[in-house]
């Protein structure tokens, strides 16, 4: 399992479905489809950090063995599209010869991503003597309406080529593409199979981590390992000898203080530093917009503003909240947020 990393978090990436932690019932299924040689689309929901990428490689490279190379391919539907891949889509649209009224003779536009990163993929035939290729792709809730178009390569390539889609917002996927694939949801690892984890890394990195102390990095972490590893790895390096102080020392300079800070520049209404912070710490740490907005949301509350400030601030999270779980861009809804939070400092 342990690869030459430094970085305790990549060294420990499981490499088969049987190194996965815990989710004894989907792996089971999972190794269903690899015995029968065959599975439906699937899509993988839970919350973010679950481990639901790691699943679907393991499961992949599993199924596809030896020639997992060539016909494995992991997309993220997110990732901005470039200048030049927009000017191919462009190229490659045509002259609608079905509509009628106000859209007749007009351009159909196909989103870059599907025609210049899916289609390509999808369109030729596996290599080698398996059955079909696999496409994961990530964070698919971000296609929003182009999920339409996503559907009808579903349904030409299927013979091709089986889709691993994964998302931490089932809410937002069409229901077109749900109807057409299994839904496996990945539960948060329980306590049992977390501790049994963490002791196999501790004995390898020889350190030591008392009973509250792990139940405290359980909690803090929500059975998310990556998470957890990266704090362990953080706190070894203040002690090998882990005890619920030096977690609590790490856990409130790793993440606390980072949202703390962006309560300064809000303040002075500074938006653009701001939003180069914010971008540094989902980048940095990994955070999922709704992680921003409850840390937000709890100093805030914290902090010693007037009632009527704190009631405002409240509500721009609640609603950027919203409108994130509704299936919106979240980067776009985070700057909408700050931008709202900036303006209203500039008027206390």
């Amino acid at each position: 399992m342990t690869i030459n990393s430094p970085v305790w978090s990549v060294k420990y990436i499981p490499k088969t479905l049987s190194e996965i932690c815990g989710r004894e019932q989907i792996k089971f299924q999972l190794k269903e489809y690899i015995s029968k040689k065959n599975f439906p689309h699937l899509l993988l929901t839970g919350y973010h950090g679950v481990g639901k990428t790691n699943i679907a490689k393991c499961f992949a490279k599993e199924f596809l063995g030896g020639s997992y190379e060539s016909n494995l391919k992991t997309l993220f539907a997110d990732v901005p599209i470039s200048k030049e891949e927009r000017k191919q889509a462009g190229i490659r649209s045509t002259f609608s010869t079905g509509m009628i009224g106000s859209r007749a003779g007009k351009k159909r536009y196909i989103h870059p991503f599907l025609d210049i990163k899916v289609k390509p993929f999808v369109q030729i035939k596996a290599i080698g003597e398996i059955p079909f290729k696999i496409l994961i792709v990530k964070n698919f809730e971000t296609l929003g309406q182009f999920q339409q178009g996503f559907r009808r390569l579903m349904e030409t390539y299927g013979s091709n080529c089986r889709i691993i889609l994964i998302t931490s917002k089932i809410s937002a996927i069409i229901d077109p593409i749900i109807s057409r694939c299994q839904i496996l949801f990945i539960p948060p690892v329980e306590y049992k199979n977390f501790s049994d984890f963490i002791e196999i890394v501790l004995k390898k990195e020889k350190i030591k981590i008392n009973e509250p102390a792990l139940r405290v990095l359980y909690k803090y972490s929500e059975g998310q390992l990556n998470k957890a590893i990266d704090i362990l790895q953080l706190s070894a390096m203040i002690s090998t000898n882990i005890n619920s102080e030096v977690l609590f020392e790490v856990i409130n300079s790793d993440s606390d203080k980072k949202i703390k800070e962006l309560l300064k520049p809000i303040l002075k209404g500074d938006f653009s530093a701001v939003r180069t912070q914010l971008r540094k710490i989902r980048r940095e740490f990994n955070y999922s917009a709704q992680e921003i907005y409850k840390q937000l949301l709890d100093e805030i509350i914290k902090f010693p503003f007037s009632k009527s400030i704190k009631i405002q601030y409240i509500n721009y999270i609640a609603d950027a909240d919203f409108r994130s779980i509704d299936g919106q861009d979240d980067d776009i809804q985070l700057s909408n947020l700050i931008s709202k939070m900036c303006l209203l400092s500039e008027k206390f």
